[in-house]
């Protein structure tokens, strides 16, 4: 644990144990080519689809393949009922499926009960309730293309402890590498002026 009693991201990641990481990459790797497939079957239709749809569309097919491989995976347990699909490691991990924007940045509609999963200052010193992490994927808003599966852990919404980058790699013991993503700089906020599409995704 660090100093502040947040959990370090190789402690996670033992913690979720290897076989969910890698179910987790290979749902994000098969849901970037379900995209591709359906853009393929239908290019006409692309360059209409709105951020909310496409977001959507991406979530569903995570969601559902992740889901699949994990299936009997002794500790996972699947909350899916609606507004609310959470994946729960044990009593220790709390997990929701979330599109990461550059800088780390995800979106969430701020309801009370979204802004207490996400705030896991007093969970981590306490340790009374399950940590809360977002697992998905960096989405490319310009050539809009899903890329590498991201995991982070955040104390709030919008105040990323750390991110990583997840990727297969057959030459791992684990069968994965991963790699920490750099901060960058902070952009200019204007949540207030202009709602996020993706906000009305509670998970």
């Amino acid at each position: 644990m660090i100093s502040d009693g947040y959990p370090e991201c190789d402690r996670v990641l033992t913690d979720l144990g290897d076989p969910f990481v890698q179910a987790f990459i290979d749902a994000v790797d098969g849901a970037r080519e379900d995209f591709a497939a359906f853009k393929e079957w239908r290019p006409g239709w692309f360059p209409n689809f709105t951020a909310r749809f496409t977001a959507n569309f991406l979530h569903e097919r995570i969601w559902d393949r992740l889901v699949r491989l994990v299936e009997g995976m002794d500790g996972i347990h699947v909350h899916d009922v609606e507004p609310t699909r959470e994946l729960h490691s044990g009593t220790s991990y709390a997990i929701r499926i979330k599109r990461h924007h550059p800088g780390d940045r995800i979106s969430a509609y701020p309801t009370d009960a979204s802004r207490a999963f996400w705030s896991n200052s007093v969970v981590a010193l306490e340790g009374l309730e399950p940590l809360s992490l977002a697992l998905g994927y960096y989405w490319d808003s310009e050539r809009r293309t899903v890329g590498e599966a991201i995991m982070s852990f955040r104390d709030g919404k919008d105040n990323p402890i750390w991110a990583i980058q997840l990727r297969r790699n057959a030459s791992s013991p684990a069968g994965f590498s991963w790699t920490p993503i750099a901060p960058e700089l902070p952009e200019i906020d204007l949540s207030g002026v202009v709602r996020d599409p993706e906000e009305e995704l509670e998970s």
